[in-house]
């Protein structure tokens, strides 16, 4: 693969020197280390398997003149934070993106064993809201920096067969749209994007042209929207037909809509509110 995308002037130093992506080592993931790697940013992946994560990092440190580390750790465990801490420590990580995905159940939620719902539960919800705790506080101390989580266009409606599922990725799109509004007056930028069809490995056994007659969107495409849109609003869904699929207005309605629901918190806890928008208080 040779993802490249022409990001914005600026990009590194507004987002660098380092980027952590998590579930790193392929597909989407991959793309987005390769993106940044072009763009001269130094990378920490963090995924389960070692193996692609070494192959992926020494194919970037030749192509690019970047250092690269990486991690293998599986996100769902308890010390997950405590390890990502320790492999970051002392690095300035400008950019942190949850690109984490997994093989979902299909099964009617009384067959969700508790064990099924502990992984998707600190899969997508536990751990990115931890780690993004982390790396924002040092980035709001700079003054500068991003959080990027990636949702799921299944999150945006509750479904039969895949129950914990939406709800887990519909979390990561909440927090993101909060973390925008949050970090925004600290420079720092959060941002939710959101995938539908993707031909990653992982999806290699699907027949999207079953439902989708365009195809699934390939991760190169997936990660170059992300990473072109961060800093520009809360959410983005990547892929023309998936945006078509979505309620009218719902994208361009997002920002106002969270800065109502800021203001509300903030009236009613005897809090200061500063608008993300252009925003005017009810009367």
């Amino acid at each position: 693969m040779t993802a490249t995308a022409d990001l914005p002037a600026g990009f590194a130093d507004k987002y660098g020197p380092w980027a952590l992506v998590a579930g790193g080592s392929e597909g989407v993931g991959e793309s987005f280390a390769r993106m940044l790697a072009a763009a001269g940013l130094n990378l920490l992946l963090v995924a389960r398997r070692e193996q692609p994560m070494q192959q992926l990092a020494d194919s970037l440190q030749r192509e690019h003149d970047i250092e690269v580390r990486y991690l293998s750790a599986d996100l769902t465990q308890p010390d997950v934070l405590q390890r990502i801490q320790a492999f970051s420590a002392e690095l300035e990580v400008g950019l942190f993106i949850y690109n984490v995905g997994s093989a979902v159940k299909y099964a009617r939620y009384t067959e969700w064993s508790v064990d099924d719902l502990d992984f998707m539960i600190n899969l997508n919800c536990r751990t990115p809201a931890l780690l993004c705790n982390h790396f924002a506080k040092a980035m709001v101390e700079r003054g500068r920096g991003g959080l990027m989580l990636l949702s799921s266009m299944a999150a945006m409606a509750g479904s039969a067969w895949l129950s914990i599922y939406p709800a887990s990725k519909a979390f990561d799109q909440m927090l993101a749209e909060g973390l925008w509004h949050d970090l925004k007056p600290s420079g720092v930028d959060a941002m939710c994007l959101v995938l539908g069809a993707t031909n990653t490995p992982s999806h290699a056994h699907v027949d999207f042209e079953a439902f989708m007659p365009g195809g699934a969107m390939s991760c190169d495409q997936a990660a170059q929207e992300g990473l072109m849109h961060l800093g520009e609003g809360p959410l983005w869904v990547a892929g023309e037909d998936n945006r078509a699929r979505l309620p009218a207005d719902y994208l361009a309605s997002r920002p106002a809509a969270i800065d109502m629901m800021s203001w509300g918190t903030a009236v009613i806890n005897g809090l200061p509110h500063e608008p993300a928008t252009e925003f005017t208080e009810p009367t």
